[in-house]
């Protein structure tokens, strides 16, 4: 029955926030606010290799917070941010989706 019900996550808007040097804010508004699973999912689904500046390449990943994803990126790298944010949400997606229909089939 809960499978029926399980929408996946979207990324209804992306803005910037707040800019700090070279380092912009920029945050994900979901459609809905995850479960921990899925949230757990989504942020250990980096990329497999990440191209750009080595502040880009090197740094940390973004974090979900209630009903939005927040990462401070480089300025220049936020269009490789949203590349990833993109990339993580399916995989979170597909994972939750999957964990899900397994635990239903016990």
């Amino acid at each position: 029955m809960h499978e029926a019900e399980w929408k996946d996550v979207a990324v209804l808007a992306r803005t910037s926030e707040k800019e700090i040097d070279d380092r912009v804010e920029v945050e994900w508004t979901l459609s809905t606010k995850p479960e921990l699973e899925w949230a757990e999912a989504f942020q250990m689904a980096d990329l497999p290799e990440r191209e750009g500046s080595v502040e880009w390449v090197r740094g940390g990943g973004p974090n979900v917070i209630g009903d939005v994803v927040r990462w401070f990126v480089p300025a220049d790298e936020i269009e490789s941010a949203e590349t990833e944010v993109m990339h993580r949400l399916l995989i979170a997606n597909e994972r939750f989706r999957g964990d899900r229909f397994e635990g239903h089939l016990s």
